[in-house]
């Protein structure tokens, strides 16, 4: 059996979207040897075996590429094989073939990062299970799911260039992120209540604030956001005030699909849309009865609104059980605020906590 050993350099969003792997996962499939590494130009594989194995595996790099990536390019080369390769058919099994993740390659940046991706369905049953080690964990991320853009500091995509780097695994977390088996497998931001952030205030005190008519100032994954009750009309209004914005719309976040059709009328793909991974504002023809006060969009008949990204707003929502008002943490003209002493000072004198 002849052994060939190609080299392909694959561009686009293919760091922080579980690429490695899936590489590594085909890889197993076809019992083919080689590596897979992050570099600064992309997600460098090189991959030996069959022919006819190699041809397989470049075919499916593409078409079973995780459900977040964005290929933009695969540049192939043929190299010299190394003799590791023992690839011999789709039948050859997990294993034959000596596969590894390696070590990251910095270098100038020139790929692309994913951005922040809104809690799985998954993410979402772990929190929810009461059994589960991360029940009620408010920053539970997996492969599919969690920051990205938003806590990179330099790349390759590594949690070691995160502000994740300063938290790191238990073993329970590490045991994961090794598990080829596991969707937590070389997800970065990895973390459990044991290991990773936890919250300055618990959800329950959040929402009880929330319901007595408070501006709650909330650091969301690309900095804080201030929050008030969305039915409650001196609460709105006072929020207006404080920021300085007199009359431009303020964006709602409601607790799922359901709820947001109470609001707003809604066709299927406005539901599609504000389900979708990048969990966007979708603005939406609002109902006449919509329980909303009449300052969040001051003389519109369309209200902004999004569904929540992070298990921190999943868990907040559940815990207010109606809509808020999660507006941009800064003044009026002024940027958001993302780092918490600057936070402190600017937010302040808007919000009540």
């Amino acid at each position: 059996m002849a052994v060939v050993r190609r080299r392909l350099i694959v561009r686009g969003i293919v760091q922080g979207v579980g690429f490695r792997p899936h590489v590594h996962q085909l890889a197993d499939e076809l019992g083919l040897a080689g590596f897979v590494t992050n570099t600064a130009d992309g997600v460098v594989v090189e991959i030996e075996g069959s022919a006819a194995d190699v041809a397989s595996f470049t075919d499916a790099l593409v078409e079973r590429a995780p459900p977040l990536a964005v290929i933009e390019s695969v540049e192939q080369h043929e190299v010299p094989a190394t003799g590791t390769g023992t690839g011999s058919g789709s039948g050859s099994g997990p294993g034959s073939g000596r596969f590894e993740i390696r070590a990251s390659v910095a270098g100038a940046a020139a790929t692309l990062v994913s951005p922040d991706v809104g809690t799985c369905d998954a993410c979402r049953a772990d929190v929810a299970e009461a059994g589960d080690r991360r029940h009620g964990y408010a920053f539970t991320n997996c492969t599919n799911c969690g920051p990205r853009y938003s806590i990179v500091t330099t790349i390759p995509y590594d949690r070691a260039n995160t502000t994740m780097a300063a938290f790191i695994m238990c073993a329970e977390c590490r045991a994961e992120y090794e598990d080829v088996r596991d969707r937590r497998f070389h997800a970065q931001p990895v973390c459990c209540p044991a290991c990773g952030p936890r919250l300055s205030a618990t959800i329950n005190e959040i929402a009880a604030a929330l319901r007595d008519g408070e501006i709650i100032a909330v650091k969301g994954l690309g900095g804080y956001h201030l929050a008030v009750l969305a039915s409650s009309e001196p609460a709105v209004a006072r929020l207006r005030a404080r920021k300085h914005r007199e009359a431009k719309p303020f964006a709602l976040m409601a607790g799922d699909l359901d709820a947001v059709n109470r609001l707003c009328v809604l066709d299927d793909a406005e539901r599609e849309l504000l389900a979708s991974p990048a969990r966007p504002i979708v603005v939406l023809g609002a109902r006449p009865d919509a329980d909303i006060a009449p300052s969040v969009a001051p003389g519109l008949h369309e209200l902004g609104v999004m569904l929540p990204y992070t298990p921190l707003h999943h868990l907040l929502l559940d815990a207010v059980g109606e809509p808020i008002v999660l507006t941009s943490g800064n003044v009026a003209d002024e940027p958001i605020a993302y780092r918490d002493d600057d936070a402190s000072t600017r937010l302040t004198p808007i919000a009540d906590r």
